[in-house]
Parts: C-alpha cells; structure tokens; sequence
C-alpha cells in the first residue's frame, strides 16, 4: 500500500536493469511496451525520454508511476485521483509536440505542470499513504 517515484517503475521492468516487478503485467499484455497514449513511445520509453521541459513528459512520468502505484495496491486519497483522472484526460487529448511547443504559463502547458505536482507528492510519500522503503 506504498508508493514508489518513476525512477524505481523505469527499472523494474522486464528490461531491467534492476529485478522486475510484476506490477507491470498489470497494464496487459504488452506490460512496459504499452502505448503510453498519444507519445507514440511505449510507457517504458516514456519513462526513459528525459523531459527536457515538455510538460508533457514531466506529467508522462508521473502520472505513469502513480497508476504503477495504484496497480500496486497504494490506495490513492480522492485529490490525487480527481488530478489522476484529469491527467487521463489531458494525456488522451494532447502529443508531446503539441504540449512542447508551450512556453511558461500558457495553458494547457500550466495545467500538466500543477497536475505533475500532485502525483510527484503523491509518488514521493508526501501525500496518500507513503513511500516505500524500495
């Protein structure tokens, strides 16, 4: 019932390098090769694309090991799963591109950003029920 960030789900996959979680076998049959919505990368190349300031990557990875998380057994408290449920919506609407070519506050750039908080603090055991001792 703990959380765990995106750095421990990018290694615990079928590809290593660390030992594989089989939480992974939780999103279907492809596991980590799952299309990560509209990215055109699998969930583990997305975790793996550094963000390099696209929002979109930045609330990729996050919002990837908070449902990680939840497949897991980390119950997660009703503000993280109405940002968790927004960030769907955001994730099944908008690329990569499209959010990249966003600068500063523009929205919906802003928008991923404040929703990647909330599933960082979430990942990180600062909010729910906490992190774990990996």
């Amino acid at each position: 019932g703990c959380t765990l960030t995106p750095g421990y789900w990018k290694t615990h996959s079928r590809r290593g390098p660390a030992p594989y979680d089989d939480t992974w076998a939780q999103l279907g049959a492809n596991q980590e090769n799952t299309t990560f919505f509209l990215s055109g990368k699998s969930w583990y190349q997305m975790l793996w694309t550094p963000p390099a300031g696209n929002a979109y990557y930045i609330l990729g990875h996050a919002y990837a090991a908070t449902a990680l998380n939840a497949l897991n057994g980390a119950s997660l408290p009703p503000e993280v799963l109405a940002g968790w449920n927004e960030a769907t919506t955001l994730l099944r609407t908008w690329t990569p591109a499209q959010i990249g070519a966003q600068k500063g506050n523009q929205q919906p750039r802003k928008r991923f950003l404040e929703l990647a908080g909330l599933l960082d603090m979430y990942n990180n055991g600062l909010i729910g029920p906490g992190h774990c001792s990996e």
